[in-house]
C-alpha cells in the first residue's frame, strides 16, 4: 500500500472494498484459506454503546439515527436523501457506510429464496432467469447457515424447502402474531415463523435475543448478526482493515487487470492499493457509482442498470382486545401464501407480516402520547388512554417484487455530495406489476384487521421499501447483457469480483441477505482456484 506521504505497505492478495456483512464474509473465507486479505471501508467503526445513545437522543430516530456519519462517507438519512431523484417515484432505499455496513440496522431475516426465485423468466413469464439455480445454491446456502448462525423452526418456517435443520431453535412467534394468525385462519391464510439471524440462544460468543423490538435501527445487545461481527471474525482469521477510507478509482492496464485502487482519507490524504484480485462489495448504489467513477466493468452498458427495490405498504388500526405490542423482535410472523405461484404470471408476489413495533418503530407510544396531549388529555386520563391504545396497535406490511427495467438505474449526477464526489442519481418508475401485487396484499390487510375488530383501517400509498436494494451489477450468461457471471466475476476484468444484492438479476420478494451472503461464499471459493499455483 502506498500513500501520497510516501509510506510503504505491503501489497495484499485480495483487496476488499466494503467492509459490510458481505464483503468481510468473503474476506473471512479467504483469510481462512492463508490468503492475504485487505478489506478497506470508507466509514468509522460503530461503538454499540455510543449509538445507543445516539439513538436514544436522536429527534427522529430513523434507521441511521445511531450511526455518526463521516463527511467523506455520507449515506441517506431522513435529513438529507443524498439521492438525486430523477424519477417519476422516489427511491428510499437505506444503507449505512460504517464497519459492519447496512447490516447494523437491517430486520434480520434469514430465509433463502424459493427455487422458482431463479427461474420466473422460464416459469411465470416475467423477470429474468439467474444463470444458476436453486441446487446451485443449496451447499452455500447451509455453509452460510452454519457460518452466521440462523435460527428456525424445526417445520414450516417462512422459508424455502429445506432438508438440514437451522443451526438454533427458532425464535418464538409473539402474541399480537398469534392473534392475528388467528383472524387469517377464517381466511385461509396460514401465519408461520420467520428464520431469523438473531440468536435464539448462545451462538458464536453473541447472546440470545432479549425482545427489545428496537432491531431497527440497532440491536442493543449483538443478538441480531451485523457485519462489524463478521469483520472482527475475518481479522481473527488474519485479515486486516483500512478505514475511514473512501475508494474513489479503480485502474485497469491495458490487458484489462484491475491494478490499482485510488483510495482518500478524510484529511485528505490519498493512497493506492495494489493487489492480485479485488473484492467490490459496496452495496448496489456505491458500488456501480464507483464502477461509473472508474470507467470499467461497463462493456455491456448495464452497470447502474436494471436497479430494483420492493413495493411496500403499512395497514394500521386500533383492534378491538390488546395484543401487546413492541415486543419482540420487529418482525417474528408472516403469511405463508401468495410469496410463491402462478399468480406471479399476473402480479407480483408479495409478503406479508406482522410488525411487533407498533404503529412506528421506536416513537410509536411518544407520537401517540402528543396526539392525545393535543387532544386534551392530561393526567390519569392520559396514562389510561396511552396505555388502551398503545396496546391494541397492530401495523401489517405488505412487500412486492419489483421487475428489473433498464430503465431504473444509477447514474452519476452532476450535484458533488460532502467528499467532492458526483451524489448518485436515480430513476425509478414502479411498474403495475408491482402495484397490482401491492393492491392485492393491502385488501389482505384490510380485511384481517377488521376481523380482528377495528373499526378504521389506515393504509399508506402505495411507496418503496427503505429496505431492500438489489441490481445494479447483475450476474448473467451473457456478457453484453450483465455485469458479472455466475461466480459474480467481472466479465471485462478477470480479476475484478463484484458482491452483494447488486449481482441479483431480480429481486423476489423473500429477504435477500442469506442469499447474498451464499454467493460470496461461492465467489471466493471460485476465486481460491485462480489463486492456488498452477
Amino acid at each position: 500500500m502506498a500513500e501520497q506521504n510516501g509510506t510503504e505497505r505491503p501489497d495484499a492478495d485480495v483487496v476488499v472494498i466494503g467492509a459490510g456483512i458481505v464483503g468481510a464474509t468473503a474476506a473471512w473465507r479467504l483469510a481462512t484459506a492463508g490468503v492475504s486479505v485487505l478489506m478497506v471501508d470508507a466509514g468509522a467503526e460503530v461503538d454499540r454503546g455510543k449509538a445507543l445513545f445516539h439513538f436514544r437522543a436522536h429527534p427522529e430516530n430513523g434507521v441511521n439515527a445511531p450511526y455518526d456519519m463521516l463527511p467523506s462517507a455520507p449515506y441517506p438519512t431522513l435529513q438529507d436523501s443524498h439521492y438525486v431523484n430523477a424519477g417519476p417515484d422516489e427511491f428510499i432505499g437505506s444503507y449505512t457506510r460504517v464497519v459492519g455496513g447496512t447490516s447494523w440496522h437491517w430486520t434480520g431475516f434469514g430465509t433463502r429464496f424459493f427455487p422458482a426465485d431463479f427461474q420466473s423468466r422460464s416459469r411465470y413469464g416475467v423477470g429474468e432467469d439467474w444463470p444458476l439455480g436453486y441446487d446451485d445454491m443449496v451447499p452455500y446456502y447451509r455453509r452460510i447457515e452454519q457460518f452466521w448462525g440462523v435460527a428456525g423452526p424445526a417445520e414450516n418456517a417462512m422459508d424455502a424447502p429445506r432438508d438440514t435443520p437451522y443451526p438454533m431453535p427458532e425464535i418464538p412467534l409473539t402474541y399480537l402474531d398469534r392473534q392475528v394468525a388467528e383472524a387469517a385462519h377464517g381466511m385461509g391464510l396460514t401465519v408461520r415463523a420467520w428464520p431469523h439471524l438473531r440468536n435464539s440462544e448462545l451462538f458464536d460468543d453473541r447472546p440470545p435475543c432479549c425482545g427489545n423490538a428496537t432491531c431497527v435501527p440497532i440491536c442493543p445487545i449483538g443478538a441480531k448478526l451485523d457485519g462489524a461481527h463478521v469483520v472482527n471474525k475475518a481479522r481473527k482469521a488474519g485479515a486486516t482493515l483500512l478505514n475511514p477510507a473512501t475508494v474513489f478509482r479503480l485502474v485497469a492496464d491495458g490487458a484489462g487487470r484491475i491494478t490499482e485502487a485510488h483510495y482518500m482519507r478524510p484529511d485528505g490524504v490519498g493512497g493506492i492499493l495494489r493487489a492480485r484480485h479485488f473484492i467490490v462489495a459496496c452495496h448496489a448504489i456505491e458500488t456501480p457509482r464507483l464502477l461509473l467513477l472508474s470507467g470499467i466493468a461497463n462493456s455491456s452498458d448495464a452497470v447502474g442498470r436494471y436497479l430494483m427495490s420492493q413495493g411496500s405498504i403499512d395497514s394500521r388500526a386500533l383492534v378491538a382486545k390488546p395484543v401487546w405490542p413492541y415486543r419482540g423482535p420487529t418482525t417474528t410472523g408472516g403469511i405463508w401464501e401468495h410469496r410463491d405461484g402462478e399468480e406471479r404470471k399476473q402480479r407480483a408476489a408479495i409478503g406479508i407480516s406482522m410488525l411487533n413495533r407498533g404503529f412506528h418503530a421506536a416513537t410509536g407510544p411518544i407520537e401517540r402520547a402528543a396526539e392525545l396531549i393535543h387532544d386534551g388529555l392530561t393526567g390519569h386520563a392520559l396514562t389510561e388512554r396511552l396505555s388502551d391504545e398503545c396496546s391494541r396497535e397492530v401495523a401489517l406490511n405488505v412487500s412486492a417484487e419489483t421487475l428489473p427495467n433498464a430503465d431504473n438505474r444509477v447514474t452519476l449526477s452532476d450535484r458533488a455530495d460532502a467528499s467532492g464526489l458526483p451524489r448518485p442519481q436515480v430513476f425509478f418508475r414502479m411498474d403495475d406489476y408491482t402495484r397490482d401485487g401491492l393492491a392485492f396484499g393491502v385488501q389482505i390487510q384490510e380485511r384481517i384487521l377488521r376481523r380482528m375488530g377495528a373499526t378504521e383501517v389506515d393504509s399508506d400509498g402505495a411507496g418503496l421499501s427503505v429496505a431492500i436494494m438489489a441490481g445494479s451489477t447483475r450476474m448473467g450468461s451473457d456478457p453484453t447483457r450483465s455485469v458479472v457471471d455466475s461466480h459474480c466475476r467481472s466479465h471485462d476484468h478477470a480479476n475484478l469480483w463484484i458482491l452483494g444484492t447488486s449481482v441479483f438479476p431480480t429481486a423476489p420478494v423473500s429477504p435477500p441477505t442469506v442469499t447474498a451472503g451464499a454467493l460470496a461464499l461461492r465467489a471466493a471459493d471460485r476465486l481460491l482456484e485462480d489463486l492456488r499455483p498452477a
